[in-house]
Formats: C-alpha cells, sequence, structure tokens
C-alpha cells in the first residue's frame, strides 16, 4: 500500500449520469461503499464533488463517515449572504461542520463578483474551509483574477497529454503556494477513440491520436497508463482529480499508478505531437 497517491476522487458519478463512456449509471449505495473503501485502503484522502453532481454531497453525508476531506463547488451565487447560505446547505448535506476545499465552479463567478471573495476568506476565518479557491476553464481566467489580488489557496484545471494550455501556469501557480488539481486527464475519454473513427467535428484531431497511439504501441503501453502518468510525473501537480463508476475501475487505476515505470523518452515524442486546431481539446467545443 501506498502512503501518498496523487489521485483525488471525483464524485459527479455518484450523483448523475455522467460521461459519454459511462455505461453503469449512477453506482447504488453498495457499489459506492465499495468505491470509497478501495480509496481508503490505496490512501486516496480527497473526495471531489460540487453542488451541480446532483445528490452527490447528500451521499457522501451518508457514506463517507468523514473519512476523507472534502472540496466542494459553489455554482453562481449573487451576494455574499447567498453564498455563506449555499455553503451551509453543503455542509448539512456533507453532515460535516467543515470541507477541506471551497471553490468557485467556474472562476468567472469570481471575476464577474470579486467580493464574493472577501466572503470566502471571512468563512475561511472561521474554520469553516480550510482553502478557497476556484476552478478554471481557460489560462485568461486565472490572469484576471490574480491582477485582482484573487490568490487561490487550491485551483482546479484542465490538463492531460495533448492538453497543456496551462503549463505555464503551474510553476506559477506553485510559487503563490497555491494546491494544483487537475481534471479530463482522458479528455472525457478521447484519448481512447479509435482515430479512424472520430466523429466528424474531431476529425481535425485524428493524425494526432494516430500518432499518440503509434507511440504508446511502440513503448508496448496502453494509452490510459500513459495518459494517466505523464501528468502524475508533473512535479507541480499536487493530485488528479479521477472519477469511476466502479470500485474495479478505481483498483485498475491505482495498479496503472503502482506499476509504472518513468519513461522520460516517450514523454517526450509525445510532447512533440502537434494539434493544429486546439480549441478542439475542449468539450465544449465537442
Amino acid at each position: 500500500m501506498q502512503t501518498e497517491i496523487k489521485i483525488a476522487l471525483g464524485t459527479v458519478q455518484f450523483g448523475i449520469n455522467y460521461g459519454i463512456s459511462n455505461t453503469h449509471g449512477v453506482p447504488s449505495d453498495e457499489a459506492l461503499k465499495a468505491i470509497l473503501s478501495v480509496a481508503e485502503e490505496a490512501g486516496i484522502n480527497q473526495l471531489d464533488t460540487a453542488l451541480a453532481y446532483g445528490n452527490a454531497e447528500e451521499r457522501l453525508g451518508l457514506l463517507a463517515d468523514n473519512r476523507f476531506q472534502i472540496i466542494t463547488k459553489f455554482p453562481t451565487v449573487v451576494s455574499g449572504e447567498e453564498l455563506k447560505n449555499t455553503l451551509k446547505q453543503s455542509l448539512t448535506r456533507l453532515k460535516t461542520n467543515s470541507v477541506y476545499g471551497y471553490l468557485a465552479h467556474n472562476a468567472d463567478i469570481l471575476i464577474e463578483n470579486p467580493s464574493l471573495w472577501t466572503t470566502l476568506q471571512q468563512v475561511k476565518k472561521e474554520g469553516k474551509i480550510e482553502k478557497i479557491g476556484f476552478s478554471l476553464y481557460h489560462p485568461e481566467q486565472l490572469d484576471k483574477l490574480l491582477a485582482l489580488n484573487i490568490v487561490p489557496d487550491l485551483v482546479q484545471l484542465p490538463y492531460s497529454i495533448l492538453d497543456r494550455k496551462f503549463e505555464n501556469k503551474l510553476a506559477e501557480l506553485k510559487q503563490l503556494g497555491t494546491e494544483i488539481h487537475v481534471r479530463s486527464v482522458f479528455l472525457q475519454g478521447l484519448y481512447f477513440m479509435n482515430p479512424n473513427q472520430l466523429p466528424e467535428k474531431l476529425k481535425p484531431l485524428a493524425a494526432a491520436l494516430t500518432e499518440l497511439h503509434a507511440v504508446c504501441e511502440e513503448n508496448h503501453l496502453a494509452v490510459g497508463d500513459v495518459a494517466l502518468n505523464y501528468v502524475i510525473a508533473n512535479p507541480n501537480i499536487d493530485k488528479i482529480v479521477m472519477g469511476v463508476e466502479t470500485a474495479a475501475q478505481l483498483k485498475q487505476n491505482i495498479q496503472m499508478v503502482s506499476d509504472w515505470k518513468t519513461e522520460a523518452s516517450l514523454f517526450s515524442k509525445i510532447e512533440a505531437i502537434e494539434i493544429k486546431d486546439k480549441s478542439l481539446l475542449n468539450p465544449v467545443n465537442w
């Protein structure tokens, strides 16, 4: 058993049917208990959830038994009072007095209403939140927030082998003392797709995907192993937020990490893959 594993368990699947490759639907209570047991045994100590994830917070309140640090996220709110009320409701559902992290679900919420940051700082002082921050979608959002002197304790952002638009921001955030969590390491399953069977809109990515698969095959490695461990190997990244639908999937992902041997030359080849239309690396544009 590892004492430290760079995985935080994503919980969107616990509350809603999520993901293009989800074939299991929302897990039952028994299945969810099994997933949480595997996580705890493997040394995964953080759960990532949100108000927007259906009844995920409620289910964690019933089944997680305060064994994990919880990070949750708030949607658009119009005032500090509404923000406090939203947090109060999340704490009630989670059956806890405090959370490890509380993030704006989209950084735009704070860009449009910076006064909410003052409320977050106040609630943090009261001990209800350990770390405050936001979830990013574009590097420009971070530039705007730092210009407003909104420096996060914790951020979540998309990052994967072919989508490295935040690469230059990682070291900057680390210097500010920010804890960095990344999502979309498999780009919603895109990396596993057959390059010859991509939907019309994604066909411009076929060449890059073919090259990625070829590099993995040459090295006798599965694309999933490479995609996951490339991100794990980045010293600036603290946690990968990874959602699963079954305990078996989680075990498999943990195995991918514990069996890995560093492959620097392989990573260099992947970094050399060119993508002409980078906008297609954002699932919003699919």
